[in-house]
């Protein structure tokens, strides 16, 4: 059958039309069926367990499979007259995980349960099992503190987010010693990576005979060089008689 040379330039136009809707076919499939999950889009694809978190993919932590901070202990110790240091003692039970900006608040009172003091603050959490929180220089006037309370006050309490391995900077305590009434503590702190540490917090907590917090303090080192090392101190000028242990906990910023 012989084509005339308009019916041979409709047949044309009407293929590449064919193609061209083809491609814009295979192209809407790509997008919308085969692309990469991802753990920014809004729904729940790929390996997810929940909308842009959980599973291999998302470094976010679904709500319903993370666990809010546990509160050990907390207590105030007094520093100098009219002033105490606020410590809370929390256990972080997801597993290499971490959770940045977490509010929290520090509330002291006195024998007739009246609010004497008070101090609010945010903290990272690293992705460690157990991280001291300190507040320091709380001014308390004449009161004497008998109870300490510790909240985070956010609901829930924090983001936690997997932090990869090997990328959470690893420091080393190294050679602890003490005077013979705990009026110093003397350790090494040691970086055997090749990279810099920095804005690193180190508390150490001393204990008595019942295991309770009898004192504490914290040190900040700014920065420690790869392949270095620096020398810790920490004094308690009266002296510590009572303690029969300690513990010394390191918290690089993340």
């Amino acid at each position: 059958m012989a084509f005339t040379w308009s019916g041979r330039r409709q047949l044309l136009y009407s293929g590449v039309g064919a193609v061209i809707v083809f491609i814009l076919l295979i192209i809407a499939y790509e997008t919308f069926f085969t692309a990469p999950a991802t753990c920014f889009d809004g729904k729940q694809d790929g390996s997810e367990t929940g909308v842009d978190c959980g599973g291999n993919s998302c470094s976010l932590i679904c709500a319903d499979a993370a666990h809010p901070p546990v509160v050990q202990w907390k207590r105030a110790f007094l520093t100098n007259p009219g002033v105490y240091s606020a410590v809370a003692y929390v256990q972080n039970n997801n597993i290499g995980a971490g959770a940045r900006n977490v509010p929290y608040s520090f509330a002291l009172y006195d024998s007739k349960n009246i609010l004497v003091g008070h101090r609010e603050g945010v903290v990272n959490i690293p992705p460690l099992q157990t991280v001291p929180i300190i507040e320091s220089n709380i001014q308390v006037g004449n009161s004497v503190v008998a109870h300490t309370e510790f909240d985070f006050t956010d609901d829930p309490p924090a983001i936690w987010n997997k932090i990869p391995a090997g990328t959470y900077p690893q420091l080393i305590v190294s050679q602890p010693t003490h005077t013979g009434d705990y009026s110093k503590l003397s350790a090494t702190l040691i970086n055997n990576a090749v990279a810099d540490v920095k804005n690193i917090s180190v508390v150490a907590i001393l204990y008595d005979q019942n295991n309770t917090a009898i004192e504490t303090s914290k040190s900040v080192i700014p920065r420690i060089v790869g392949r270095s090392q620096e020398s810790l101190v920490f004094t308690w000028p009266q002296g510590v008689p009572d303690t029969v242990r300690f513990e010394i906990i390191v918290l690089p910023s993340f």
